[in-house]
């Protein structure tokens, strides 16, 4: 905006004949150069709506690609890396049962063929009494209860500690404009 003032000195050609003075600063201009001033003044604001543009294209493509950023790729390579650690622990925890219970029942099977052995030899002599069945089923009734898959000495437990270690965001306090 500008004002119609008396005679003055031109900020640009420093010559007497200024007439107008720019509200925005201050500034006094002759005739020929108030119209120069306001020329660079849209040259400027210009400059500041490209300014605008690029933001809202750089918003844009943060929205549309938001993956790409290299936090989201960080949050991204913690959780690979947290699952890989899980499925490790949890492979070796099988592993570590399956040996177990395959050293169990090769344990069980070596004493279930003595026990038949012992049955098919009574079978044979025709030589056994009520003490003899209720030892047998006795010892039957203990190789079941060892049977791995029934067995109340196996369990599984969880750490109190944390495994994976939690991942956070932090953010700035709130956006000012």
């Amino acid at each position: 905006m500008t004002t119609t003032i008396g005679k003055g000195c031109c900020a640009l050609c420093s010559k007497e004949n200024a007439i107008m003075k720019c509200q925005g600063c201050s500034q006094t201009f002759c005739y020929n150069h108030m119209a120069d001033h306001r020329q660079q003044l849209n040259k400027q604001l210009e400059d500041v709506e490209m300014t605008c543009d690029l933001i809202r294209e750089t918003l844009t493509e943060q929205r549309t690609d938001s993956e790409k950023h290299p936090l989201m790729q960080k949050i991204n390579q913690w959780e690979q890396e947290s699952i890989a650690k899980i499925r490790k622990t949890a492979e070796e925890a099988r592993q570590l049962l399956v040996k177990h219970t395959i050293g169990r029942i090769a344990e069980i099977e070596v004493k279930l063929s003595k026990l038949t052995n012992q049955i098919r030899q009574n079978r044979e002599d025709n030589d056994f009494f009520e003490t003899d069945l209720r030892q047998l089923k006795e010892s039957l009734t203990k190789l079941k209860d060892k049977l791995p898959l029934k067995s109340s000495s196996i369990a599984v437990r969880e750490d109190s500690t944390p495994f994976v270690s939690r991942i956070y965001v932090d953010l700035p306090g709130k956006f000012n404009t």
